[in-house]
């Protein structure tokens, strides 16, 4: 059997913040939070929350970001091998073989191989 670590449990009455601290050690505090409260989403002073709520846009607009510069990247390179893939020119058009794009692009069963990964 695990013994729990014995903690003291304190209250403070202006901002109902509850800490908890080993006997003895007054420098590492931590902030308690009950179950119905992390359950409710809103904790004793408000603030974590609303700094969780701006990490959280914060790293979804940076991975948007990256999603975007990748997903440009990877059009540039596919546009630039298409453009330097053999064309035939028909009625002043240009086309391109689609076993030539297939080959650029990867078939159907690569591209799902690699998506499922």
């Amino acid at each position: 059997m695990s013994k729990k670590e014995k903690r003291i449990y304190e209250r403070n009455p202006d901002s109902g913040v509850i800490r908890s601290r080993k006997p003895g050690d007054y420098g590492n505090e931590r902030i308690e939070y009950l179950k119905s409260e992390i359950a409710a989403g809103g904790h004793h002073d408000g603030y974590v929350m609303e700094g969780l709520k701006k990490e959280k846009e914060y790293l979804q607009d940076k991975m948007n970001a990256m999603h975007y510069d990748i997903q440009g990247r990877v059009r540039r390179e596919v546009l630039d091998e298409l453009w330097g893939a053999n064309k035939v020119n028909h009625n002043g058009k240009w086309y391109v073989q689609l076993s030539q794009v297939v080959n650029i692009i990867g078939d159907y069963n690569e591209l799902y191989e690699n998506e499922s990964k």
